[in-house]
């Protein structure tokens, strides 16, 4: 079987690894002149075993308190006509109930820890070196209601077999003394003694490299124009310019622009693009830079360390598939990761990165077959990317050939909002 696997960030290149595990031939077609240059490049690097969708219930309030912020955590410019978001906010929105937030939580949390299993063991098994952190995560709280669902995810952790605890504010700085001036603006926090981070670029072009080394072709630089159905069936793709490459079955893990892909099937999926952003600066030797990753829960900001560098990475724009950045919100990531930290780094040499993030309505990925025989989806994992990305791909290459999954895949299947007919194309 060949397969081709649209996309080398880290949700493409994982599947392309289990897929020629599994004895298929693979090629890989990418964009941009390498792997993990897109969502995967300057993402926030946690590995998240317990996190939650971004449609909670808490979320329709401060949308309505966010309006005409430009620097809110969670930005949507209200008069964009835009067909797509609106039936995506819809969706959206109805999952925002505390017992959607809830299944939902429960079924992203169990392929989150599957996938950092995955991700781990290549890690070990092929050496790939992504300046990996395990000292844990520290949560800080704002408000009563953040405490609240803190304990509940402290539960979900505990239940997992992870060790988590609540701090008050006090513990805050003992367990990461760089917190020290910035802890007593929150209430209390939530450590997670298994938090992990690494920087998903580089784990992405490691794994790419060890594909490489085992069959996976890749294809850069390489813009795909058309998915060829016929007779109901996906047979290949043409790239722009007109070259026809033919396909046994073809996976759409291109991020958010595996919506416009399916479209030239006949295919309308309940995905849409929340841009975020990240900054990173060198820590140039200060001593006010943290050990451990942090999440401030309110401001959606995330922080991790790899190596002599420190990242701010958050928030969430809905604004289409533009990826021009607001320079206010880019500063704002930047001026919350200076709050939390005076001194930890050289912020004057900062770097300021956007991408899109590929959000499904309910938070889980879309991860199996299409109507268009042959068509496979794998996309849809918002802000999750990083973390879902091996345990996605294996699940997928299980489902691809026939083997016997070892996660159950219909929480994730891609029809469950429904689908349009696909057309028949003559290719």
């Amino acid at each position: 079987m060949h397969v081709i696997v649209l996309g080398a960030g880290i949700v493409g290149v994982s599947a392309a690894w289990y897929l020629r595990a599994a004895g298929a031939e693979v090629t890989v077609i990418e964009a941009r002149e390498g792997p993990g240059l897109e969502t995967s490049f300057a993402n926030g690097g946690h590995i998240s075993v317990a996190s939650g969708p971004w449609a909670a219930p808490d979320v329709p309030g401060k949308m309505l308190k966010w309006l005409g912020r430009e620097d809110a955590p969670l930005l949507l410019r209200p008069f964009r006509w835009d067909p797509a978001l609106w039936s995506w906010g819809a969706r959206f929105l109805a999952n925002c109930t505390a017992r959607d937030y809830a299944a939902n939580a429960e079924v992203i949390g169990r392929l989150c820890r599957y996938s950092g299993a995955e991700t781990a063991a290549l890690r070990e098994a092929l050496g790939i070196e992504d300046q990996n952190s395990t000292l844990g995560t520290i949560t800080l709280l704002t408000t009563p209601a953040e405490m609240a669902s803190a304990e509940g995810k402290e539960k979900r952790l505990r239940e997992a077999g992870f060790e988590a605890t609540l701090l008050d504010a006090a513990g805050i700085a003992t367990a990461e003394p760089a917190l020290a001036e910035a802890a007593p603006r929150y209430a209390g926090a939530l450590f997670a003694k298994d938090g992990e981070t690494a920087d998903a670029h580089l784990f992405t072009r490691g794994l790419a490299e060890a594909s490489e080394a085992r069959g996976v072709r890749f294809r850069y630089g390489a813009r795909v124009e058309r998915l060829v159905v016929t007779a109901g069936a996906a047979t290949g793709v043409v790239l722009e310019g007109g070259e026809t490459l033919p396909a046994d079955a073809v996976v759409l893990a291109a991020g958010s622009w595996s919506v416009q892909l399916a479209r030239t099937a006949g295919l309308r999926i309940p995905v849409y693009p929340g841009k975020g952003y990240s900054s990173t600066v060198p820590i140039a030797g200060r001593n006010g830079a943290p050990r451990m990753a942090v999440v401030d829960e309110h401001a959606k900001i995330y922080v991790a360390r790899f190596g002599d560098r420190l990242r701010a990475a958050g928030t969430l724009e809905l604004a289409g598939w533009d990826k021009t950045p607001s320079q206010r919100r880019a500063d704002a990531t930047l001026s919350a990761l200076k709050r939390l930290f005076p001194e930890g780094g050289d912020y004057a040499r900062a770097t300021q990165w956007t991408g899109l993030r590929p959000m499904s309505p309910d938070g889980r990925p879309l991860i199996g077959r299409t109507p268009v025989r042959n068509l496979w989806l794998d996309t849809g994992h918002g802000p999750l990317g990083w973390t879902m990305g091996a345990g996605s791909g294996k699940l997928l290459a299980a489902l691809m050939t026939g083997a016997t999954a070892e996660l159950d895949p219909a929480p994730y299947r891609p029809g469950r909002f429904g689908w349009l007919v696909p057309r028949e194309s003559a290719g």
